[in-house]
């Protein structure tokens, strides 16, 4: 049931129609193509009052009020001048399929009424309209009650009761609140997940739990999230105190508040406390295909999970489901844990067929256009990695038979105003995917290595003027073994190697540590130890970049000029 349809306009709409003896709110369903003709119930029909529906707009439907452009009043060959039923015209709007019309009319032989004057102020129209203000209000209160039993519209005290329902409380003003960063292990692969409600402590009895679910992603090396003390009597802590992860997670090397935990100074928002209360309704359920889905999905190593009812659309089959489950940590113990979730979940008397969904390793591709005629490399570097992070998530939460869409990859990539268009090309186990979208196979996830989304050609939209000119200072801080001459020499000798190296680069250039190390490489005279040397590039007007072996290339920006500040060699004894 829901109330919201009873408007104030609606009400007086259809009162008027039943008092001149009209026809309200006849309901006629359209199938998969609207029919030509729509027979009226009460017919002959003198006219139509109203016709309203839902028409498409691209994926959408959107509620609509037909007109006599999009709609006429037919007869039969016999009788063409007695209307009996609706046709569409080939050129109007026409109704989505599969939906609803409903329509007001007068019907040829109105029943006798007598009551003459409706026109507005009359007392007759006055009458029926004061009445209709109070049915318009009566309905938005039952909207209202309606709306207080559900999570996702609940406000306030109605909030509430329901998240207590699941033992969920709201965290008033007072509690102690604050931030945690979670880090990941040196080495570690893949994506960690940091379930809600895990608990960190000051090893003093000050004990936090997370506020959120969060997934650290590939190549993500820290993670910031809500904490609430466990109780309202929990004491802040300082800063850096919180450091005791009081149940290991596999990627997680440590854990601390970066600042000191304090009182709220006001109750949680509903936003807040709706999503931890959706979370424990989820956790609790059992026996929907939700429950399972969640259920599984609340799994830390479960990245995806599909679930399919009459998976076979030959055998139709009523009380059998299949889910097909990702696993981003594949284990034998992983695998029995899923299949002791699925016992504890599913309804009796439901068969649930567990399929191990395979991976395809999707790539992507992005060639992209600022929107300036300058970056600071360190913004350009900001900019990729949250182009990144953005994609990674979309395409991690992709179960098996999900639709992975160019569009929605480029929508992504332009979610940051400082690039202004961008070309995305992807690619499924190593082969480009030429089409506009991918459906993953059922029985297949998706899954992204590092290195995964990769970057092309940066061009900006404007060319550089002289006054966007600017200088990019290189200091090279490096490591070496066995020198042969002494170092105030040598490094008078890289310095000069390296500025002839940098004198043959154009703007747009990629510069890799590679590249640096072979203009400098000279035998007889050093070896460097690549993984104590790092070049830095400071670039006039803010930006610092640091380029290590194995780093991403640094681009030499369309306006940038760089010149060598200095070279400093630290001797490594073996």
């Amino acid at each position: 049931m829901n109330y919201s349809d009873r408007t104030y306009p609606e009400i007086v709409r259809d009162l008027l129609t039943v008092l001149t003896g009209g026809t309200i709110a006849e309901v006629h369903s359209i199938g998969p193509e609207p029919p030509d003709l729509i027979p009226l119930d009460h017919r002959p029909v003198r006219r139509v009052s109203h016709l309203e529906g839902k028409i498409a707009a691209g994926e959408k439907l959107l509620n609509h009020t037909f007109t006599e452009r999009d709609f006429e009043l037919v007869g039969t060959d016999q009788n063409p001048h007695q209307y009996v039923a609706l046709r569409f015209r080939a050129k109007g709007r026409k109704p989505a399929p599969n939906t609803i019309l409903t329509v007001n009319y007068y019907p040829e032989r109105l029943r006798p009424t007598p009551l003459t004057d409706i026109s507005v102020g009359s007392v007759v129209r006055t009458l029926l309209e004061t009445v209709s203000r109070e049915l318009a209000t009566q309905y938005q209160q039952l909207q209202q009650v309606y709306d207080s039993a559900f999570i996702e519209t609940a406000r306030g005290g109605s909030l509430d009761k329901v998240a207590a329902l699941v033992d969920t409380v709201r965290i008033r003003q007072g509690h102690p609140v604050g931030k945690a960063r979670f880090s990941r292990r040196s080495g570690s692969p893949g994506s960690v997940h940091i379930p809600v409600s895990t608990a960190i402590s000051d090893g003093g009895g000050n004990r936090y739990l997370t506020s959120a679910e969060i997934t650290l992603l590939p190549k993500q090396s820290t993670i910031e999230v809500w904490i609430q003390g466990e109780a309202p009597n929990t004491k802040p802590v300082e800063a850096g105190k919180l450091t005791v992860l009081e149940r290991g997670i596999a990627g997680i090397d440590r854990v601390t508040n970066d600042e000191a935990t304090y009182r709220a100074t006001e109750d949680e928002p509903d936003d807040q406390f709706r999503v931890r209360a959706r979370r424990a309704i989820h956790a609790t359920g059992k026996g929907t295909p939700d429950a399972l889905r969640y259920g599984l999905e609340s799994l830390a190593f479960v990245s995806a999970v599909t679930l399919t009812e009459y998976p076979d659309p030959a055998v139709p089959m009523p009380g059998w489901v299949r889910l097909d489950v990702a696993l981003s940590e594949d284990s034998e113990t992983n695998r029995r844990i899923v299949d002791q979730r699925v016992e504890e979940l599913r309804p009796a008397g439901i068969y649930v067929e567990r399929q191990w969904a395979g991976r395809i390793a999707l790539g992507v591709h992005a060639d992209l256009v600022l929107a300036r005629a300058s970056l600071a490399t360190s913004v350009l570097a900001e900019v990729r990695d949250g182009i990144t992070e953005r994609i990674t998530g979309y395409i991690s939460g992709l179960g098996p038979a999900g639709a992975l869409r160019v569009s929605r990859l480029v929508s992504l990539v332009l979610q940051d105003n400082r690039v202004a268009d961008a070309k995305v090309t992807m690619t499924a186990d190593g082969h480009p995917i030429n089409a506009d979208g991918y459906a993953l196979p059922t029985g297949k996830t998706a899954s992204l290595d590092s290195g995964a989304v990769s970057f092309g050609e940066v061009r900006f939209e404007r060319s550089a003027s002289p006054r966007d000119a600017v200088l990019i200072q290189l200091d090279a801080n490096l490591a070496a073994t066995s020198l042969t001459i002494k170092k105030d020499a040598l490094e008078t000798a890289l310095k000069a190697a390296l500025e002839n190296f940098l004198g043959e680069l154009s703007p747009n250039t990629a510069i890799t540590f590679d590249r640096i190390a072979a203009a400098l490489r000279n035998d007889a005279q050093f070896a460097l130890v690549r993984s104590q040397s790092v070049i830095g590039f400071e670039q006039e007007g803010g930006g610092f970049t640091e380029l290590r072996d194995n780093d991403p290339a640094f681009v030499i920006p369309a306006h940038g000029t760089l010149r060598v500040r200095g070279v400093h060699i630290t001797e490594v004894t073996t």
